[in-house]
């Protein structure tokens, strides 16, 4: 992983990006950029443009604000998700609104299943309690049960683990995973992840995550 320090953004890089550039950790699957960012208050991300990429954020602490070329503006808090489909063009602006919090918030892109779509926004507002001792389906590439639909074969799960339990994930034939240990200590089938660490999986068939100490995760799953 890659650590970008910019003082009031520091940014933690899974796939090559900006500035890191590694023609060997291009993206995972569909998934082409997974960024850990910590944003300083007042500041972030500007308004800039973006096209055919499907853009998740998952707010993990502190405020998220997003504002965009059709008129959304909204505030993201802890474990909140939002979704931007950029299809043929939109510029948004992600931001720190706050005087004195710090955000964090991962950002995701996913490569859409089709270019030149109606770019469109969305976003939902998930409790603790919806993902505590429990995987919740927060984006699916076909909706339902509560989840954000996007342009794309992928589900996208979180969870919140108390210390000592565990949940159950079952990777079917033909599909693989990417993890995140976002907060915590996980134990993911007798591999230990500590804060931040992540995990391709590749395997098929039940997967425990057990929480050594109080987890919170992240998985992007899709077809290998």
């Amino acid at each position: 992983m890659y650590v970008s320090d910019h003082g009031r953004l520091v940014s933690r890089f899974h796939f090559s990006f900006a500035e890191y550039f590694n023609p060997k950790n291009m993206q995972f699957g569909v998934l082409r950029v997974l960024n850990g960012d910590q944003v300083q208050p007042g500041t972030g991300f500007e308004t800039h443009p973006h096209e055919n990429i499907e853009i998740v954020s998952y707010c993990v602490d502190g405020e998220l604000t997003h504002g965009d070329s059709m008129g959304h503006k909204e505030t993201l808090q802890r474990g909140d998700v939002q979704y931007l489909s950029a299809g043929t063009g939109i510029t948004h602006s992600e931001m720190n609104d706050s005087r004195d919090k710090l955000l964090r918030f991962l950002q995701i892109w996913i490569l859409p299943d089709k270019r030149g779509v109606t770019p469109q926004y969305g976003s939902k507002r998930f409790f603790r309690s919806d993902r505590l001792n429990r995987l919740l389906h927060v984006v699916s590439g076909i909706g339902g049960n509560g989840a954000i639909t996007e342009h794309q074969d992928i589900n996208i799960f979180t969870s919140e683990i108390d210390e000592g339990k565990e949940v159950d994930f079952r990777q079917e034939t033909g599909r693989q995973s990417y993890l995140v240990c976002i907060e915590g200590n996980l134990d993911a089938d007798g591999t230990l992840l500590t804060e931040r660490d992540a995990a391709e999986i590749t395997c098929e068939g039940r997967i425990i995550f057990k929480a050594i100490q109080k987890a919170h995760l992240i998985i992007i799953e899709m077809a290998r």
